[in-house]
């Protein structure tokens, strides 16, 4: 039966049984194995891994599906107790800045339209470094989005632009300077809003900035009960 009672206890139950743990990624081909210190490799596996670490534990992640245009935002969700929680699971190697990606941006730029209180999926965030057998896990994170984003030197908001348009949201490095993320969370809707406007859209079924603010606050607070 499930000790996980809610995300804060799965947080406190990856605490104090990954962190410090060391592990290895081996490849075993023709009888010669050999362990991988690839970054993409780890981090890619670790997050594969995870989530069948949290099975053993009772807890089933449910994959959100996307449609065929965008990612799906957040990637799972968490039933505890009855209640959903949105989650996204990601890791990387602590000895540099984190380079995953947070979300697609015209992906949460739609889901939130639709749906604000997904602005409170959280991120179990895995800091591993590689070592010569295999990697340790140095820290571990739960964390909102806003908390792990900040305005860069270029755009309203930590971004991967391809070809002329926004793609990614990026973090910037949370685990050493965590105050400079984003206040609040309607800091970080208003930077997405911001965001658009510098990158506006021809295409009609992507709503302009000040519409898509101004349904996300209202949306927001009928969701939750809060303000934005």
């Amino acid at each position: 039966m499930s000790t996980i009672r809610s995300l804060d206890d799965l947080y406190q139950l990856a605490l104090l049984h990954l962190k410090g743990k060391r592990g290895n990624i081996v490849i075993n081909l023709d009888g010669i194995p050999k362990i991988s210190n690839s970054n993409d490799i780890i981090g890619n596996c670790l997050q594969e891994w995870i989530p069948r670490w949290l099975s053993e534990r009772g807890l089933e992640l449910q994959v959100h599906s996307g449609d065929s245009n965008t990612q799906a935002f957040p990637d799972f969700k968490a039933t505890i107790d009855g209640y959903e929680y949105d989650m996204e699971v990601k890791c990387w190697n602590s000895l540099n800045s984190p380079g995953f990606d947070l979300a697609n941006f015209d992906g949460l730029y739609r889901t939130l339209f639709n749906n604000p209180g997904k602005l409170n999926a959280k991120y179990l965030i895995f800091g591993y470094t590689p070592v010569t057998d295999g990697f340790i896990i140095q820290d571990i994170y739960l964390k909102n989005i806003w908390e792990i984003t900040s305005k860069s030197q270029k755009y309203p908001i930590g971004l991967q632009v391809k070809q002329g348009n926004p793609y990614a949201i990026r973090p910037f490095a949370f685990h050493k300077r965590p105050d400079d993320c984003f206040e609040t969370r309607r800091d970080f809707v208003i930077a997405l809003a911001e965001t658009r406007e510098m990158f506006r859209s021809n295409n009609p079924e992507i709503p302009s900035a000040q519409e898509w603010l101004g349904r996300v606050e209202k949306k927001y607070k009928i969701y939750t009960g809060e303000e934005l």
